[in-house]
């Protein structure tokens, strides 16, 4: 015969491990607390940037990777903050900062979930930097100037314009009064 004992200790033991169990799967359903505030970082800083508030969404990310430091879901963060940097949108956009930025994304071990985007947004802009660097700033020639600016041709022309009027005034006097 099987003793009560036994019995009893097999019911409690079964009754802890569907307890464990029990509880471990609601722990699985829940996500991670970095995961939730990743979510809401990225969040946060989207409503910033989409206001136009780059900085204050490069702020929200640096916050939450300074706060996450050494989570996957930190590393991800700095993907955003490069993808703001570059946005043309962003009136204080750095494309030199940007690709540095994703060079260091790039070369994170962990960072895995944007590794094709930043690929994609690297090479686009190291092509943007590329055409920027290429054009010429137009310039205008004028007789003894190069102007940079249609602003500054403006000026010289009329001041050149004011001259030959004071020329054309002293030639004028001279020729009214030949005797002088």
């Amino acid at each position: 015969m099987i003793r009560r004992s036994t019995i009893s200790r097999v019911v409690v033991a079964g009754a802890f491990l569907l307890g464990a169990c029990a509880k471990s799967s609601t722990q699985a359903a829940k996500p991670p607390a970095p995961a939730e505030a990743y979510t809401a970082a990225i969040a946060a800083a989207q409503k910033r940037a989409e206001a136009g508030d780059y900085s204050g969404a490069d702020r929200i990310l640096a916050d939450f990777a300074r706060k996450s430091s050494g989570t996957d879901e930190a590393a991800e963060a700095s993907f955003w903050r490069a993808l703001y940097m570059v946005d043309p949108s962003n009136k204080k956009a750095s494309i030199p900062e940007g690709l540095r930025a994703l060079d260091i994304y790039l070369s994170t071990p962990s960072a895995k979930m944007y590794r094709a985007q930043a690929l994609v947004l690297k090479r686009t802009a190291q092509s943007v930097q590329a055409l920027k660097q290429a054009q010429v700033t137009p310039k205008i020639s004028g007789r003894d100037t190069v102007f940079v600016t249609r602003e500054e041709e403006i000026a010289a022309l009329k001041d050149q314009l004011a001259k030959a009027t004071a020329e054309l005034d002293r030639i004028k006097k001279r020729l009214a009064n030949p005797e002088r």
